[in-house]
């Protein structure tokens, strides 16, 4: 029998030796899958999309022996992983095919797996950032999960979070993420706001300290309360844009009349209209202004409007208010407009 396995890998070996293409190959072999059931020698093994595509992503990397690749391989199967997240993984860090998985890989995720994290978030987590595996357990890895923990307070928040943002894990980023927690602090937002925006949105926190606290002050000068949501979600708002398409936002909304008072209630109400590409923005103003024929004081006093879908959700309902009101059947509570009730707007953010 391994005289028969033997001389299936030497048509193979024998074309590179060295090469990754080798011993991908070996993987997805059929001889090997069962001694019981091995092939004649002169069955060739045929190259599979798991081995072209690493190779294609790994030109170049070469190995001299068979046996680290096997039990890498086997051992990521063993954890669940697929053929083609094997080959992705490899194509990012082909060092993997070099390494003991023993002591390289298997105790990376045992940790993980200790921490919360279920089979299949494994599989995601390190499918998407294979980089992970780069990183030090006891130096990278184990620190940060302790950091985090400590942001949002339960292993399974950490768990949601590194899911939201795999790159976290490897990101070596705790001091100007604690410099900004502070700021916060300062600036007395409690704890749980700060879990609640990390949770939300944790890139806000690799923000450059100077600039984060920038922003904190221009924030808490609208009067947003520290203690409200809504501080948090103008802080985000604000730092996921530049200066420049900050001040190129409100220009567009001042293009469709709004003035600064209608732009400030709007925001305050909901800081995620910023957050809309312009093309959003002229679509919503036109069709309000337009068919409904809205004030732009309703419109500003209702920001939550603008977030709607409107061919999903504002145009369907909006046909129905004209059904309802060539019918007589309009509650007169209701305003034509049907710019709150019939729009099923959501509660506005208070805490």
């Amino acid at each position: 029998m391994f005289r028969s396995i033997r001389k299936n890998l030497i048509p193979i070996v024998s074309r590179r030796r060295d090469s990754i293409e080798t011993h991908l190959c070996i993987f997805q072999n059929p001889s090997l899958k069962s001694i019981s059931t091995a092939p004649e020698a002169n069955e060739t093994p045929k190259a599979s999309d798991f081995t072209d595509s690493a190779l294609k992503a790994s030109k170049g990397f070469r190995l001299r022996t068979t046996e680290n690749p096997d039990s890498v391989h086997s051992l990521f199967k063993s954890y669940g992983f697929s053929d083609t997240q094997i080959t992705k993984m490899i194509s990012i860090r082909p060092h993997l095919l070099k390494c003991d998985p023993d002591q390289y890989v298997k105790p990376k995720m045992d940790f993980l797996r200790s921490v919360g994290f279920s089979a299949t978030d494994l599989v995601f987590l390190l499918s998407v950032n294979p980089v992970i595996f780069s990183c030090s357990l006891s130096n990278q890895i184990e620190p940060t999960v302790g950091f985090l923990k400590g942001i949002v307070g339960t292993d399974k928040a950490v768990v949601l979070i590194a899911k939201r943002a795999p790159w976290l894990l490897n990101n070596d980023s705790q001091k100007s993420m604690g410099s900004n927690i502070r700021a916060l602090r300062d600036y007395g937002v409690p704890d749980s706001k700060i879990s609640a925006m990390f949770k939300w949105k944790p890139s806000i926190f690799l923000t450059q300290p100077n600039r984060f606290a920038e922003v904190s002050t221009k924030v808490k000068a609208m009067d947003f309360k520290p203690s409200s949501s809504l501080f948090y979600k103008a802080l985000g708002s604000m730092l996921s844009l530049s200066k420049s398409t900050w001040e190129e936002k409100i220009e567009w909304y001042r293009s469709f009349g709004w003035s600064e008072d209608d732009f400030l209630s709007a925001f305050k109400k909901q800081p995620q209209i910023m957050n809309l590409s312009k093309d959003k923005i002229r679509k919503m103003m036109d069709f309000f202004l337009k068919e409904p024929g809205l004030e732009l004081s309703s419109i500003s006093s209702r920001p939550n409007l603008m977030l709607y879908s409107l061919e999903k959700t504002i145009i369907p309902r909006y046909s129905v208010i004209n059904v309802l009101k060539s019918h007589g059947l309009l509650n007169k509570d209701v305003p034509e407009d049907g710019s709150s009730s019939v729009a099923g707007l959501p509660r506005e953010d208070k805490d």
